[in-house]
């Protein structure tokens, strides 16, 4: 499990998981004991956080760490690995641009296919 921080200084308000409100222009909130989460932000969209347990994302061998998350966007993923208690701070500026940070583990930025056709 891990926690996780938001601070919003957007013009609008954020929603987690369907049902907890966090209010523009300086608003925080902090989830702890985390597992998969979702943040909706008005104009720019879903922001999934989806709790790997120790599950390891092939192809990536460079993050070693034994639990991991993937935070998955419409444009770009972050693949975050921690060991005992993880952390992770999504700051939303006014723009609505999101900013992830952790202070304890390893997180890099890949790429997923949002849709794969056979």
């Amino acid at each position: 499990m891990y926690t996780l921080n938001i601070k919003n200084n957007y013009t609008w308000a954020i929603m987690a998981n369907g049902n907890k409100v966090i209010n523009a222009k300086g608003d925080a909130a902090t989830f702890t004991k985390q597992g998969n989460c979702y943040l909706s932000i008005p104009g720019i969209g879903e922001m999934a956080f989806i709790d790997l347990g120790d599950h390891k994302i092939p192809g990536y061998p460079t993050v070693t760490e034994t639990w991991g998350v993937l935070v998955r966007t419409s444009t770009v993923e972050a693949y975050y690995r921690y060991e005992g208690g993880g952390e992770l701070t999504a700051v939303v500026d006014m723009y609505g641009t999101c900013t992830l940070s952790t202070s304890n583990g390893t997180m890099i930025s890949i790429s997923l296919p949002e849709l794969v056709i056979k």
